[in-house]
């Protein structure tokens, strides 16, 4: 592996010749540009180019939005050498990370059976969080489903670590995106 060609912005990046690079590692957040758009201004530029984002972002919301939006692997800073050299090799080969990943956590949160179903939505996650977004509070949940307010926000809180989110609406944003809610 060789680092063949540089960019500082993707206006720049997009001048490049695309005889001279076979992947492109991209950064997350390059200020004043928006991730998702920098991806599709990538894929039409250099349709055939495989992307994989290396950053310092771990949230998961970040991960599914940018596998969404067509990269092939997310990476973050604090991976390990070897693992971010193997999926850069990984990707280089022709294999999309993100289509597998994505599907992972679509069992594990229950969108499609899984053989281990400890690690799926159950009905009451589902219910709070379909309270949720219809912006009741913790306290409006814990009624309605008879529970307390304590639960609910525990139940949040639970959510909130397994899906690696700091916050209830990226938790809700990360739902969204893997189609859960």
């Amino acid at each position: 592996m060789a680092i063949t060609c540089s960019a500082g912005t993707i206006v720049e990046a997009l001048a490049h010749d695309p005889g001279s690079f076979d992947l492109i590692l991209l950064d997350l957040l390059i200020p004043g540009t928006d991730p998702p758009e920098n991806v599709r201004k990538l894929k039409a530029a250099f349709p055939e180019k495989p992307i994989v984002v290396l950053t310092s972002e771990e949230r998961t919301v970040w991960e599914v939005q940018m596998c969404r939006a067509g990269v092939q692997a997310y990476l973050t800073k604090n991976d390990q050498r070897r693992i971010i050299k193997e999926v850069i090799k990984r990707v280089s080969r022709g294999e999309d990370l993100c289509k597998m990943r994505l599907a992972e956590m679509k069992v594990s949160a229950g969108a499609v059976p899984a053989e281990n179903d400890e690690h799926r939505l159950k009905p009451t996650e589902k219910a709070i969080l379909s309270l949720f977004v219809q912006e009741l509070t913790l306290k409006q949940i814990g009624g309605k489903l008879c529970m307390t307010e304590s639960a609910v926000g525990k139940t949040m809180a639970r959510l909130r670590n397994e899906f690696n989110v700091k916050s209830n609406s990226g938790l809700i944003l990360l739902l969204r995106e893997m189609d859960l809610i």
